[in-house]
């Protein structure tokens, strides 16, 4: 907790909150943070320090196709902080295969992975699981944090992260199963949560990105005992993959993985892609947003989309071409 409460830590955080939420409302509750800073951080290391912080209920907020659950902002920092310090601690315990934690290569490194073992393996299992934040039990993920941290300070405030409280129109419910979506130690705790996954096949070609990963298996016989693998370990979490999601079979009849198709004949943006850029496209253009707006977001996906440089004449062109009704405005 020392290290939590410490200056340095508190200082990053701050900064990082005020990064977050520039945009947010005059009213929002980090103004008054911004302007108190001085103020509110000894009593705020005074507590962290005494182990009396503890987490407000989260506020619920409704859109028309989704809903989101927001810390205050002041938890919003302490969790900031305690995710500086356990990404420190944790990271030498975590799998370098699992490429979405700092420093491991984000999903370039994990498509490129896979991409460089492809011609030399015949098998695969691709998956992911079904509603990954949703389906963390708080029991089976406290325990796998008690094995690392012996500070009950740290481990209280944990444990009030997993068993929030969110609040919307009055109404308070407790959350039994899962971690918070936005949250910045969130991506963490999915990286611990599925370790003994990554620790069970450490003998195979494996890659991870979050709760989607790729095994590359030379022989059937391997591919099978991958697949008995992640399904024990699956069900020791209690967790299921999603069955939209998952392929086991011959690579030569192709798969996706993080956005891009794996085939033979070369690799590319995969069609679920394409079509949930065209829908946010349309819906873009169908609300009314201005060009610059729409232009601004194809650009985005054009970048992201092109990143991926492999000296390999089968990777094929990534280039994407979009006609705005209006405008004709095109994106290479």
């Amino acid at each position: 907790m020392e290290q939590i409460a410490s200056n340095a830590n508190l200082t990053e955080a701050f900064d990082w909150l005020c990064h977050q939420r520039k945009e947010y409302s005059h009213n929002n509750d980090v103004w008054d943070i911004r302007r108190n800073w001085d103020d509110i951080k000894p009593q705020l290391q005074h507590d962290l320090l005494a182990g009396t912080y503890q987490l407000s209920p989260q506020k619920e907020i409704r859109l028309e196709d989704n809903k989101l659950e927001i810390w205050i902002a002041l938890d919003s920092l302490v969790l900031k902080a305690i995710a500086i310090v356990l990404t420190q601690h944790l990271k030498p315990h975590l799998s370098e295969r699992c490429h979405h934690l700092a420093a491991n290569g984000g999903s370039k490194r994990a498509i490129g992975r896979v991409w460089d073992k492809l011609k030399s393996h015949a098998f695969v299992l691709k998956s992911d699981v079904k509603k990954y934040y949703a389906s963390i039990d708080h029991h089976i993920l406290y325990d796998q944090l008690h094995k690392y941290i012996d500070d009950q300070r740290v481990l209280g405030l944990l444990w009030d992260y997993l068993k929030r409280t969110v609040h919307y129109g009055g109404w308070y419910r407790d959350v039994k199963r899962g971690i918070s979506l936005g949250c910045s130690l969130s991506p963490l705790m999915g990286a611990l949560y599925l370790k003994p996954l990554d620790d069970r096949l450490q003998g195979y070609h494996y890659t991870r990105f979050m709760d989607d990963w790729v095994i590359l298996t030379t022989t059937r016989w391997k591919l099978r005992e991958a697949v008995r693998i992640v399904n024990q370990t699956l069900t020791e979490l209690k967790l299921e993959k999603h069955p939209d999601k998952t392929y086991i079979g011959k690579i030569e009849k192709g798969f996706d993985f993080l956005g891009y198709r794996f085939e033979p004949q070369g690799l590319k943006l995969a069609l679920r892609t394409y079509k949930r850029f065209t829908e946010r496209v349309t819906q873009l253009y169908e609300q009314g947003a201005k060009e610059t707006r729409i232009g601004q977001y194809v650009r985005r996906f054009a970048g992201w989309a092109t990143a991926v440089k492999f000296p390999d004449e089968r990777v094929q062109d990534t280039s994407i071409v979009l006609w705005h009704p209006d405008t004709s405005l095109v994106c290479h």
